[in-house]
């Protein structure tokens, strides 16, 4: 999401206005990038966890810049090995972070890069950063993420008639670290009954057994952790509001402007969003934040912005 719009800029200085993206089969980004105007096809490049690992990612990078032959490859990372299979594979530009580190810059052929004391800033900090470097035009950091109307269709048919306003919550995250319990979504979403009709839950798959398991009986909530990826980003672009924590259905609410509160741990994410307001504890702990905080922070947003339904 946070890439969004230096992928446009990029696009927008070719001839066709479109770009090929490689990314972590883990992004899932053919599904959520469907129907985005600036990226032509998605392909996938697997990380692997073995010994040749490396050799193994140089070699697949290679490969893929043989087959399609781009003009340029933009690195938007610090890593390497793309840089070295684009060079090997003849590409005639090659862009990337740099920030110091000899693995990458010595195969890059096009800067300038960023400077080694950025190591330590925020991924939104290069991004603009390399925005500016290369004369990429940036308007906005909005993601405003383009959603495939059939999922919008789907998400319909399915909870069309569930009474509204309704407020998503995001269970997932990466690590325990950034992981609210599941019974304080639970209890929060009890005390606010009055403000929503329906309470969807969303998340992995792994997540659908802890979220039935703290919603028990309590009345108009619904699990949808069974949603493919496009129709959950749906569910939320027609939803009233978001709570959740600091994982990618949270980065997706801002990206398609549903307002969201993220419950932030170990790492604080920028509010780089209008739509997105943060809540930690203050102790970099998201198991501090308690329900009282977070059913204040949703309320004190629903009212002051009169949230209601179909932001899409």
């Amino acid at each position: 999401m946070w890439h969004l719009p230096t992928i446009r800029a990029i696009a927008a200085t070719t001839p066709e206005g479109k770009i090929l993206l490689v990314a972590r089969p883990s992004s899932r980004a053919g599904e959520v990038l469907t129907v985005e105007p600036s990226v032509e096809r998605v392909v996938f490049a697997p990380h692997y966890k073995d010994r040749l690992k490396g050799a193994r990612e140089v070699i697949d990078f290679w490969r893929i810049c043989r087959r399609e032959k781009p003009r340029a490859v933009w690195i938007l990372e610090k890593i390497g090995r793309p840089a070295m299979a684009a060079a090997l594979a003849g590409v005639p530009e090659r862009r990337g972070f740099g920030l110091g580190h000899s693995s990458q810059e010595q195969w890059l052929n096009t800067g300038p890069y960023l400077p080694r004391a950025m190591r330590p800033a925020h991924r939104l900090d290069k991004l603009k950063a390399f925005e500016a470097a290369h004369g990429l035009s940036v308007a906005s950091r909005e993601p405003e993420l383009k959603l495939d109307p059939k999922a919008l269709a789907a998400v319909k048919a399915l909870y069309g008639d569930r009474p509204g306003p309704w407020l998503v919550l995001g269970l997932g995250a990466s690590e325990p670290a950034r992981t609210w319990p599941a019974e304080r979504f639970a209890a929060t979403a009890a005390a606010l009954s009055d403000l929503f009709g329906t309470v969807f839950w969303v998340g992995g798959p792994q997540e659908g057994e802890a979220a039935r398991a703290a919603i028990g009986d309590l009345p108009g909530n619904v699990v949808a952790c069974d949603l493919p990826l496009d129709q959950s980003a749906a569910l939320i672009a027609l939803s009233a509001g978001f709570l959740g924590n600091d994982s990618g259905p949270l980065n997706v609410a801002a990206a398609v402007g549903t307002p969201a509160v993220g419950l932030m741990g170990t790492s604080p994410v920028p509010a780089y969003s209008r739509w997105l307001t943060i809540l930690d504890a203050g102790t970099a702990r998201i198991s501090d934040i308690t329900v009282k905080q977070a059913v204040a922070a949703v309320r004190e947003r629903f009212l002051a912005e009169s949230w209601g339904n179909s932001h899409a």
